[in-house]
This record gives structure tokens, sequence and C-alpha cells, in this order.
């Protein structure tokens, strides 16, 4: 893959105050060979007014009612020709050189599918670093998904891979990143992902972020949700789904089809549950023991 063309889709809503940064930290870039797209929801501040402003850097963009995020990212995936994919969204950015950086990570390792860097969580209001990180990578595919450290702006996908993955989940709103590397790991596994040490995106922590403003209910509950559909698949004891199940799990989550799980290690998967409920039924058991004395 040399000089790989990259697609980075912005989805966008009302946060003009924001997008100028994201669009120039695109087309500012020391790596031409990208397509910008932007998929914006029907904004009624002065988003338009800025994406207007660069239109002739930007491939293709829209402002139309959307279902949410995940749909604008798929809408956009509908218009992208790249090689690589990733979503940036329009309160975020990337780092100076980070798109040569994923470039020649890519051409350079061909069997390659996904691409993990840094990126920094700042906080807006004076923009103190809150943490820096990468996608957490563990020993085995049950141990990444079940401690998982989801760094969606700056993981990197080949955009084949995604498409073949049927695209972001729309059901979800809080978890439509990790859902999506769950797939892809439990399909493909660990071994055709590339760690680098690079800085690419920076992450904005703000009050009207779901991820400071909405608090955390609805990204457990949606993660739960997720987790039981893969117990689900891997054929999970009755029991095991009845007690994942009393749990706050989200009702709206719908699969993307069967998964494909060659690379989870099932009984593994089963097994940290299993234990996990066993020891609740345990505690469950001794406390209706003890109303009973």
């Amino acid at each position: 893959m040399t000089n790989p063309k990259i697609s980075i889709i912005t989805p966008s809503f009302n946060q003009g105050q924001y997008i100028e940064q994201t669009i120039l930290s695109v087309i500012e870039q020391d790596y031409k060979n990208v397509e910008l797209i932007i998929i914006d929801g029907g904004s009624t501040d002065n988003t338009i007014e800025v994406i207007k402003k660069y239109e002739q850097h930007i491939a293709y963009w829209v402002s139309e009612p959307d279902y949410g995020q995940a749909h604008a990212i798929n809408k956009g995936l509908q218009k992208a020709t790249g090689d690589i994919f990733n979503w940036i969204n329009s309160d975020d950015y990337l780092e100076p050189g980070a798109l040569k950086a994923i470039a020649n990570s890519f051409a350079s390792n061909p069997e390659q599918n996904v691409l993990c860097g840094f990126t920094r969580c700042f906080w807006d209001k004076d923009n103190t670093t809150s943490h820096q990180y990468r996608m957490g990578l563990k020993p085995t595919v049950v141990d990444t998904i079940l401690n998982v450290e989801m760094n969606q702006p700056g993981t990197f996908y080949k955009t084949s891979v995604v498409k073949e993955l049927g695209r972001v989940n729309q059901s979800l709103r809080y978890v439509f990143d990790d859902e999506l590397w769950f797939r892809y790991v439990c399909k493909y596994g660990l071994q055709n992902i590339n760690c680098i040490n690079n800085r690419l995106a920076q992450f904005r922590l703000h009050s009207k972020s779901k991820s400071v403003g909405e608090g955390f209910d609805g990204f457990s509950d949606e993660i739960q949700s997720v987790y039981i559909n893969m117990a689900k698949n891997v054929n999970a004891p009755s029991w095991l789904l009845h007690c994942m199940m009393q749990e706050n799990y989200s009702k709206q989550y719908i699969s993307i089809g069967e998964w494909n799980s060659d690379c989870l290690e099932k009984k593994r998967f089963i097994a940290y549950f299993a234990s996990k409920y066993v020891h609740t039924l345990y505690l469950n058991g001794q406390k209706k023991l003890a109303k009973k004395a």
C-alpha cells in the first residue's frame, strides 16, 4: 500500500466553536492524500458558515437531520474512498504529522489492519491534560474486550475491514466504537494490529460532550448489552444469561447480524462471567439465609 488515501469522517452537530480547528487539523497536515468528509446533522449555529469557508478542501459534506453520531459516520463511510479510515469528532482534532505517521505504518506493514497511536485527552476550559493513552491491548482477545480501554481517535482501520464488518452500529449511542472494536478482534484477533508511540489526536473534554456531560450510566448499560449478545453467540448457559440480564442493559441494542467469533476464546469468556455471577449468587444466597435466621 504505497501512499494510501486516508478518509477522515467528521460527524457534526452545533459545534461551530470547535469545528474550524478540526478541519484545519486535517487540511494542514503534511500528507495530502486525505479525504475529509463532514456529515452535519442540521446545525443551527455557525457550523455551516465554517464548513463553507473551507469547502474547497472538503471532499464531501452535507447538513441534514440524521439519527445520531453513528448514523452520520455510516453516511460518511458510504462516501469514503480511502484505504484507511477513522472518524474525528467536530470537537476533537488531529496532531500535526499524524497522517504521515499513519500512512507510513500501513505502507510498511501490508498485512496490518489496525493502527493504534496515542491520544491526549484535555480539558477545554484551561487546556490542561487529563490523561494520554493508547488503545488497550491485552494478551488475549477476551482480556482485551473485558478490560476495554477505548481510544477511538487514535485508532485507524483499513476501510475495507470496517465495511466488511458491517460498518458502525447505529442502535448504540455511547459505545459503538467499543462494539466495532469487539467485532474486529473477535473476527481477526490481535495479530494484525500495530501500535506506535506517536500521538495522533487530541480529545476535548467539555460539559456538552457525552463522556463528560451525560455521565457513565449510558456507557455501562450499552456495554452490558453487548456482552449479553456475545454470551448468546457463544452459547452461554441459560442461567448465566439470566444473571447477566438482571443488570441494567440497553434494550435498544441490535446486533449487526451474527458475530464472527473465530478468534474469541469462548470458554474463557463464559468462565469470566460465570465466576462473576456465581459469586453474586452465593452472596445473594447468604443474604437470604441471614434473613431466615
